[in-house]
């Protein structure tokens, strides 16, 4: 595997389909449930982990990222047949795993082989396919024989090409999480409330919210197809156990977009925990090239 490698966390969602064949390796993220730490996408499917939680509405679970010495360790396998790697993350602002990661490189420095050059890190300021498809980029860069800094560019690039938007069906998991102030857990008691929400820049802030969930999907086809503008765009649509609704949403999104690429999948349950069953996320950026 000699060039530059790549190195992701779960919370990326890229499809194995994707990764297979490229310069990427994938460290798993972790969901706690009943006291059973299980690796994502190893231990436990984003099907499955949300099969359980419709089936355990009451019961507590957590996640957590990878520990600096599983980053750690996948940086030395990677290094024994790899020129350099570059480490592409989840938004710094969303979870402590570009933190966890920053530490495993310097664990990693430590005892890195002679002349291998320091550890990359990209914040994308995002999670899922935004961030995945940063990841792919500079994955398929490094596998067209780039250097370090042209692979390092090639995620930055995409990372400030990225958008993503979603809705969620209801907020009672984002209020039981604690990620959401008190007086938002009285709200939610109070109406039902379907929130259009942008992730970019480490924050999730509110476009809008409307009580029905059809106007809230209509909102987010707008916002997407208005942003896209009618250009080349690649494009991923993830749900949280709602499948036909992605792929109803996928194919009318394609139909109003140029879509050069589409992705459509389950979203990764270690920020799905947080927002429950019935969530639809859409990231896309422009296919601009270099």
């Amino acid at each position: 595997m000699a060039g530059i490698v790549v190195v992701a966390d779960s919370s990326s969602n890229i499809p194995l389909a994707l990764a297979e064949g490229l310069p990427l390796v994938i460290v798993p993220m972790v969901v706690v449930l009943e006291g059973r730490e299980l690796r994502d996408g190893i231990d436990v499917t984003p099907d499955q982990f949300y099969a359980w939680q419709a089936a355990h509405p009451d019961a507590e679970y957590s996640t957590s990222c990878p520990s600096p010495g599983d980053f750690r360790a996948a940086y030395e396998d990677v290094a024994a047949t790899a020129d350099g790697i570059v480490s592409v993350h989840i938004a710094a602002g969303l979870s402590t795993t570009l933190d966890c990661a920053s530490r495993g490189a310097a664990l990693f420095a430590e005892h890195r082989p002679a002349g291998f050059p320091p550890v990359m890190l990209v914040d994308t300021g995002v999670v899922s396919m935004a961030c995945g498809f940063c990841a792919l980029a500079a994955a398929r860069k490094a596998q067209e024989g780039a250097g370090l800094e042209q692979v390092l560019g090639e995620a930055n690039r995409v990372r400030e090409l990225v958008r993503m938007y979603a809705v969620l069906r209801t907020l009672r998991y984002a209020a039981r999480s604690g990620r959401v102030p008190s007086i938002v857990k009285y709200v939610v008691a109070q109406i039902p409330v379907r929130p259009l929400l942008r992730i970019g820049g480490g924050r999730v802030s509110l476009v809008r919210a409307d009580q029905s969930y059809q106007r809230a999907m209509r909102r987010l086809r707008e916002v997407v197809v208005r942003e896209a503008g009618g250009l080349p765009v690649r494009m991923a649509v993830m749900h949280a156990a709602a499948p036909e609704e992605a792929e109803e949403l996928a194919a009318e999104l394609c139909r109003a977009c140029d879509c050069r690429e589409i992705v459509i999948g389950p979203f990764t349950p270690v920020v799905g925990a947080h927002t429950g069953p019935g969530l639809l996320v859409v990231a896309f950026h422009l296919d601009k090239g270099e």
